[in-house]
Parts: structure tokens; sequence; C-alpha cells
């Protein structure tokens, strides 16, 4: 069967390359195609979380002819749709945009939470961050991460933005929205969404600080290789 690979931060640098296509023995998981791709390629996926078509999936998941196995290191966040906005952009993010998305005549209360890159970080200055995701996955997390705070606080409209490219100190890199016909819950959202975010989504920073460029360590919040 052929497969679609595709590769993400240090991944794609390593294997020199975003995608590939390959054979794969019929039937094959993903653990067997990991260590194909190991083999011919020299490189290492141990600990790198897989997506098949866009959803996450464990090392033992069946593929099939045509299917896209992407690999994932650890993570370190657009449609408008049932009151929700996710979008992955490289353009600065604007707290306007999001404010005339949410402000309803409904909602009693509106909570915002806006990341930005930090210099001094661990006793280092940082001269930028790049941000690189994997935009159709991200905005099927972020939906999900809606739907989930939906489930714990009731109705919400909820705005979810994540930058990708280089960022400076001080620039925002993730903005997150939440309005609600109450404050209590529009704040507890507010927190959930970040905290959900900052381990689920397919995003990897690489940082340059005093001691040169490198990637930040992340999260596997989900079975790896």
């Amino acid at each position: 069967m052929r497969l679609n690979v595709v590769f993400f931060a240090h991944l794609r640098r390593d294997i020199g390359t975003e995608q590939l296509s390959m054979e794969a023995p019929e039937g094959a998981d993903v653990r067997a195609v990991a260590s194909l791709i190991e083999a011919q390629h020299g490189l290492s996926l141990k600990g790198c979380m897989v997506a098949v078509n866009e959803t996450y999936a464990t090392p033992e998941h069946p593929l099939k002819d045509g299917d896209e196995v992407a690999f994932l290191p650890p993570v370190a966040g657009g449609s408008d749709e049932g009151g929700t906005h996710c979008e992955m952009t490289d353009q600065p993010l604007s707290l306007q945009a999001a404010d005339a998305f949410l402000v309803r005549p409904e909602c009693g209360a509106q909570a915002y939470f806006v990341g930005t890159v930090r210099s001094p970080n661990k006793g280092k200055d940082v001269e930028h961050i790049d941000y690189e995701g994997y935009a159709p996955m991200a905005n099927r997390v972020m939906q999900g991460a809606a739907a989930a705070a939906r489930e714990q606080h009731g109705d919400l409209r909820v705005w979810l933005q994540h930058r990708t490219g280089r960022l400076l100190p001080g620039e925002a890199s993730i903005l997150i929205g939440v309005a609600s016909p109450h404050r209590r819950a529009a704040l507890e959202a507010c927190d959930f969404l970040i905290e959900y975010l900052k381990v689920q989504i397919p995003v990897w920073k690489h940082e340059t600080d005093d001691d040169g460029p490198h990637w930040v360590e992340g999260h596997s919040a989900h079975p790896a290789l």
C-alpha cells in the first residue's frame, strides 16, 4: 500500500523534506511504518506522537492504502462554526477582531487570555521564537477544545487563534477569548482552554536565545512511539 508521510519541526529538518510517499506492507500499523522510516532514513521517531488523516492515533493503529501519516514531536495553537472561531495564522493577533466576534447582547461577560513571547526565559535573553504548526489538525484540536469547554461551562462563544512564523519578545503567540452570559463560566472556560491547548495543539517552538537556536522541549499528551 502507498502512504503519504508528513514530518514537522526538527523531523522535517532532519529528514530534509516535509513529506514523502512510501510503500508499506498491506495492513502494517503505525509502529511498523515508523520502523521502516527509521531504517531507510536514519531518523529516530522515538517519543513522537502520530496522527492518521489529521486525527491522533496510537502506534498500533492499522493503516490502509492512501492514508496520511503525520509524525509529531512533543508539542510545546480558520473557521467560524457554531459560535467558534479557530485559526492558525502568520498575521498579528487582534483583540479588536476577537471582541467583534464575541460581544453579543446575550453575553454579559467576555474573558481573554493572550500569551506573548517572554524574555528573559529561564535566565536567558530570547532573540526570537519560530512557531511551526500542523494547521489542518490544529483546527480540529481547537474545535475539540471549544466543544469540551461547552460541555463543562454551558453556552459559550469561543475565539481561538495561534500565530506561526517568527515572533519577537512581547509579540502575541496565542489569543483565547470566551463570551458567556455569566463571568464565572467565561473565566473558567478561558483557563480550561489554555491548559487544554498547550498540550494538545500541534505547534512547535524553535527558540533563539543566549545559547543559540534550539527546539523548546514539549509534551506528549497522546501515545508515543
